[in-house]
């Protein structure tokens, strides 16, 4: 099985420090590279083109939300995860209009990191449970916006589950069904909702006062 490349930018040293020790200890993965400054970060995304790319907000020169523009912009295939410590709705928004794949928050846990980036391989987009709270709060605050058809009680406890940021293998453990299921009931709320992914399907349901 071919590794999963991931590069780190991030301006902190123990920090990259921290994520290489974290992901060095399993050969799922592989740190091909890493920067500590965005536009040196731009340079090693274009040269490796890596499966995935953490990214830290705060850089020296210009920031993470640029990196992950310009990633957007330039079509390239590298799933972007944020790493941050910071929390901020108009950030997350930003970061998830540019593409990005995560958005987790610094000391969740390297069992955490490594379940997320694997889940991001598979085609989800991660969110820190505490990013998925925030962004509830402020939807339940905007006008009520109609969902598309009723969803199934189990349709409903699966999407409370992906709402506290648990992922399709986390959710098929919690309710004794197999990854398959869990992803046959995911894309069935996605059309109901009609939304294109699960942060999209949180945001409709907070609005339709469903969570």
């Amino acid at each position: 099985m071919k590794s999963i490349s991931v590069i780190i930018i991030d301006d902190h040293w123990v920090v990259r420090e921290g994520i290489k020790a974290t992901l060095q200890t399993d050969e799922t993965f592989q740190v091909v590279g890493e920067a500590s400054s965005g536009e040196d970060g731009l340079t090693l995304l274009q040269e490796k083109r890596p499966d995935v790319a953490l990214v830290d907000i705060r850089l020296p020169d210009i920031s993470g939300t640029e990196i992950c523009q310009k990633a957007y912009e330039e079509g390239w295939q590298t799933a972007i995860v944020v790493i941050t410590a910071l929390l901020d709705w108009r950030l997350v928004k930003t970061c998830l209009h540019w593409g990005v794949r995560g958005y987790l928050l610094k000391g969740a846990g390297e069992l955490n990191l490594k379940n997320n980036l694997l889940a991001v391989m598979r085609g989800e987009t991660v969110l820190d449970p505490k990013v998925v709270n925030m962004l509830t709060a402020y939807v339940k605050k905007q006008a009520p916006k109609e969902s598309g058809e009723v969803l199934t009680p189990r349709e409903m406890e699966i999407l409370r589950l992906i709402s506290q940021g648990l992922s399709n293998r986390e959710i098929g453990e919690k309710i004794y069904l197999s990854q398959g299921r869990v992803k046959d009931h995911v894309h069935s709320i996605l059309q109901k909702l009609n939304t294109k992914n699960r942060v999209e399907a949180i945001l409709i349901a907070a609005k339709s006062g469903l969570l």
